[in-house]
Order: C-alpha cells, then structure tokens, then sequence
C-alpha cells in the first residue's frame, strides 16, 4: 500500500469516527429534549373562530399532541366534554379548549325563543344580574307633544329568564360616532309574543333597563301600567 492509499484509509477512518461522535451527540440532544418534555397527551385546538355562544362541533376542531407537564388539568381532551357547551366568549383559531372557554348552552322550554338584546352596562345592569335569574325588562320614551316633550316608561316584558350575559361592548352613538357607551348583550328565554314585543319596542325606545325581581325571582305584583308611548304594559 503506495502512501496514497494509505492517508485515504486513514481519512476515510477519521470521517467515521466523525460520524460516530456526530450520530452520539445527535442521540444525546435528543434523548434529553424528551426527558425534558416527557409524556405528551392529546388535546383539542380550533382550526377557525367560534363566535360567543355558538356551539363547537367537530368540524371546528382539531387533535394535537403537547408534553403532559405542560398540559394544565384544565385541558379539554375529549369531544363529550362539550356536549350541550357553547362558546363563553369570541375564540379565536389555534385556541386550545379549556373548560373556563365553554359554559352550558341555553335550555328553552317547547315554544320559548332565545333573543339577545344590548343593555347598558351601567344603568340597565350594574353587575346585579346573573345568568338564571328573572327581571322585568322596562322602556323609557321621548314623545314630542306640541312644544314640549313627554317622557313616559312601560313595563314591557314580565319574568324574562336571563340565559346569559355577554362580556362589556363598546357601542358607538349613532348622532354622535364620538360618544361611545359600555353596554352588554343580555340573552333572554322568551315566549314568542314577548320576543315579538321586545325585538319591536328596543326599536323605538329610548332606554332599555332590566330591573331585578326579589324573594323567589317570581313577579307577584298585581301592578298595572297604563298604556304609555302606544305601549301596553306586560299582563
């Protein structure tokens, strides 16, 4: 063997040992990187946005695997955790769900109807209500009569069951886009025709206001509110 040949042999050796301490190290890094993750579990992430209380179906989801000590127990892992759940608020896509995201969907009665409407966050709800509860919904009018105007309110829904409570919106004046308001979008279980009434009055009304029903959350007045505005009052 020419000395040639021989400094190829040894360079060809070297090159292995190379490829040796290269593959160990490679190895190495590895073997510690999944000692440091540890085990990983299935989890559920949204592949599109889901509006505020809207359903998640299959379809919206996808299943991704993350390390499990970085995995909080609050993690949804399986689609029958959110049978009957909607979302509580906007989630945006690559969301993963936690329970804290979703709450129970709306349970109606046969023939009730679920309308959502915007509340002044400060006068018409005061951080008093809460999902559950019932309240009578009141209007507030501005009639001109001649020269001057009248103001009158009427009661016009009774016992509406609260279903939910949005989160804080800021609402724009449509007079005047450089006032803006905090209001809340407040969801009610209705029957048909109070659906009707209050979808018709918020269009007229100059305020909205939900005021809140004490002892069994029960109206037990036999109050009776004289017609105001071209408004009957709630029977």
């Amino acid at each position: 063997m020419n000395p040639r040949q021989r400094r190829g042999v040894l360079l060809m050796i070297l090159a292995a040992l190379g490829a040796v301490v290269v593959f160990s190290s490679v190895l190495g890094y590895v073997g510690s990187v999944r000692a440091e993750v540890g085990v990983k579990t299935e989890v559920l992430r949204l592949k599109q946005p889901v509006p505020a209380f809207t359903r998640i179906t299959p379809e919206n989801l996808e299943r991704v695997w993350v390390p499990k000590k970085w995995s909080p127990t609050t993690m949804i892992t399986d689609l029958n955790q959110l049978e009957g759940k909607v979302a509580a608020a906007d989630l945006p896509a690559g969301s993963y769900l936690q329970h804290g995201m979703v709450t129970p969907g709306p349970s109606l009665q046969p023939g009730q109807r679920e309308i959502a409407i915007m509340i002044d966050a400060e006068t018409g709800v005061a951080g008093k209500v809460r999902k559950g509860m019932s309240v009578d919904i009141y209007a507030t009018y501005q009639r001109q009569q001649g020269q001057s105007q009248q103001s009158c309110a009427a009661r016009i829904v009774k016992s509406a069951l609260v279903t939910q409570i949005g989160q804080v919106t800021n609402i724009r004046d449509e007079k005047n886009s450089t006032v803006t308001t905090e209001a809340l979008p407040i969801t009610f279980a209705l029957s048909a025709a109070d659906s009707l009434k209050l979808t018709r009055e918020e269009s007229f009304a100059n305020k909205i206001r939900l005021a809140l029903i004490g002892g069994s959350g029960r109206t037990t007045d036999g109050v009776q509110l004289p017609p105001v505005c071209e408004t009957q009052p709630a029977r």
